[in-house]
């Protein structure tokens, strides 16, 4: 153990990873600055030279598979496909296990040595780790991979190619199976990009990797952004926009201008509220088991706020630890502990069977969730099934949020704007270009078919009396059979999603949805929920596919009366309670007869044995 992450005392907005492994090296990041140190090479004594670290202004581009997790504005995020923000961050601490192999060309830009590789090695995952403290995840170097001899995959063409090359042969010859991902390190003389990664995948195992090259001259703080931004999207994040997103360093790490920023780098506040949606939407279990640390290579630690193998807790210095009523000094929960953290502990304590832990959306899709008694964590997190009629039977519930047209008018134009006639998406969307289209990608804009035209960029009626300019946009205005229609351009190139775009869901045909820019057939999304059979009319489907009750009905089938609670058989009912009350009465009444009945002995025994007169 000689690598340590902290920060410069006086200076808040800092942070400092070093080694003293061999010497003091590692890098110091001020508010607007980077300065690297390390041991002075040919020099009597023990001297290190300080020196400020530049790293290289270039455009550089991320490949990712999935382009909807691009974040363009204030407007895109009115627009995001995702539901009101969940549960926030857990103060119990994550794990993503990370399997990371070098390619022969950066094994030997590093030095062609193993040991001398590793240090480097470890030494940028150091640097990445010192990102994800804000979230409380820690990023775990699981094993390391060299490809000393010749490279076991072709490396050459662009990221994405690469990316799903290199995910081939993992899931072909992959040996160790305990990592959630595994990246490839690939050196580039030079390259526009500077990674791929499998977007929102990263708890599908034989989906879960990336690529990130690394290119002549950059610096290790550099590709250390490169990495933190490719785990990002595999953790469900987009990329920031400068105008609506925060954060507490010189750079968010989101945002394109981290990679040759000098000074502190941190997730921005939409990050963070990224993170949350994909861990209340279950997409992050994999990052709650401890790792399997073997003994002889980390020997856990008390007293460093990391629970270790072995520890049930820990809360760091012995002043901490007094003032912790869940922990001790010596990593051991206090007598009478259930819980350390999550919505459902409270005092160390799993708070009541059926208090309220997730509430719900104003959305009719959405659904809520209560504490089972029996853990600190709330239930998995659960929406009407995707299919289900909303908005009186006009629209369908997608991924928790009832999908319409109208509602995405709102959100961006304000209440009274609704969705414009099939004349103006006709006059829009027949174009193939920024102002029109239906969807695109590296190759450029794509034509909307006639049948998909209401698929493509989101059109609406504009009943204002001044030119729309709330939004950081161009306004194209359209008028078709009298109506006057509007849609937005974000100047966003081709390679990003643009945030006008109809939201997968929305009703585009009868009995037919928006799927990725196309109409579709609404029998893609396969509702199968017979609520009249299996929920007796009492209840709807869940994503999961069991009945959620509506109050005063119990799971599982909603057909028997119960407590004022629904749910999917983690709610209480009536019948729970009123026997969990019962028990309580019957075990009172046996303790006053059974002191009656000790009473009455003693003073038998007491009128026995006292003197006769």
């Amino acid at each position: 153990d000689c690598f340590y992450e902290g920060y410069v005392e006086g200076f808040p907005i800092s942070l400092v990873a070093l080694s003293t492994c061999s010497g003091l090296s590692g890098i110091l990041q001020l508010a607007n600055a980077s300065y690297g140190i390390k041991p002075l090479e040919a020099a009597a004594g023990y001297q290190h030279v300080v020196y400020p670290v530049w790293n290289e202004n270039v455009e550089s581009r991320l490949f990712i598979e999935n382009s909807s997790l691009v974040r363009t504005g204030e407007g895109s995020r009115k627009l995001e496909d995702a539901v009101a923000n969940k549960q926030a961050v857990s103060r119990s601490p994550r794990y993503l296990e990370m399997h990371a192999v070098l390619d022969k060309a950066l094994y030997d830009y590093m030095g062609a040595d193993k040991d001398a590789v590793t240090a480097k090695t470890v030494e940028l995952f150091s640097y990445v780790n010192s990102m994800f403290a804000r979230l409380n995840l820690t990023v775990v170097l699981s094993s390391l991979e060299f490809w000393t001899e010749k490279n076991k995959i072709p490396t050459t063409g662009d990221a994405e190619e690469l990316l799903q090359r290199f995910l081939q042969w993992k899931n072909v010859h992959r040996v160790l199976r305990l990592q959630d991902i595994t990246f490839l390190f690939v050196y580039r003389e030079q390259s526009r990009y500077v990674g791929a990664s499998s977007a929102r995948k990263l708890c599908l195992r034989n989906h879960a990797g990336g690529v990130a090259l690394y290119r002549r001259a950059m610096t290790l703080e550099a590709f250390a952004v490169v990495v933190a931004r490719l785990l990002g999207l595999s953790l469900g994040m987009a990329y920031d926009d400068p105008g609506s997103c925060r954060c507490a360093g010189a750079a968010c790490v989101m945002q394109a201008s981290s990679l040759h920023s000098a000074g502190v780098k941190a997730f921005s506040s939409c990050s963070v509220r990224d993170f949350q949606r994909f861990l209340a939407a279950g997409e992050g279990q994999c990052l709650l088991n401890r790792p399997a640390m073997d003994a002889a290579y980390k020997a856990p630690v008390c007293g460093n706020k990391v629970v270790e193998p072995g520890e049930a807790c820990d809360c760091g210095s012995a002043e901490e630890c007094r003032r912790d009523p869940c922990c001790t000094i010596g990593c051991k929960m206090r007598r009478g502990v259930q819980c350390l953290s999550g919505p459902c502990c409270r005092k160390c304590q799993f708070v009541k069977r059926g208090t309220l832990c997730r509430s719900s959306s104003e959305d009719e899709c959405e659904l809520k969730e209560y504490c089972n008694g029996t853990s600190g964590e709330c239930t998995p997190d659960l929406w009407v099934m995707d299919g289900h009629p909303c908005s009186r039977n006009t629209a369908f519930c997608y991924q928790g949020v009832c999908q319409t047209a109208d509602k995405q008018c709102q959100k961006v134009f304000g209440q009274g704007a609704k969705n414009g006639p099939l004349a103006c998406y006709e006059e829009i969307n027949s174009q193939r270009d920024r102002m029109g289209h239906c969807g695109s990608d590296r190759h450029g804009y794509q034509r909307c078919a006639w049948k998909d035209l209401r698929c493509g960029k989101l059109v609406c009626e504009y009943r204002g009396s001044k030119p729309f300019t709330k939004e950081k946009a161009a306004v194209i205005y359209t008028r078709a059979q009298n109506t006057l229609c509007v849609t937005l351009d974000y100047m966003k190139p081709p390679t990003e999603r643009d945030p006008m775009l109809v939201n997968d869901g929305t009703v585009c045909d009868d009995h037919k949805i928006c799927l990725n820019q196309r109409c579709v057939p609404a029998a893609v999304l396969n509702y199968n929920c017979e609520m009249k059979t299996k929920c007796h009319n009492h209840g709807v489907c869940n994503n999961q596919g069991s009945c959620h009750c509506h109050p005063g009905w119990k799971p599982p089938t909603c057909q028997e009366k119960a407590g004022a609670m629904g749910g999917s058989g983690s709610s209480p009912s009536r019948d729970d309670v009123g026997s969990e009350g019962s028990t309580k009465l019957w075990l009172l009444l046996t303790f006053c007869l059974f002191v009656l009945v000790a009473v009455g002995l003693i003073l038998m025994a007491l009128r026995r044995s006292s003197p006769r007169r």
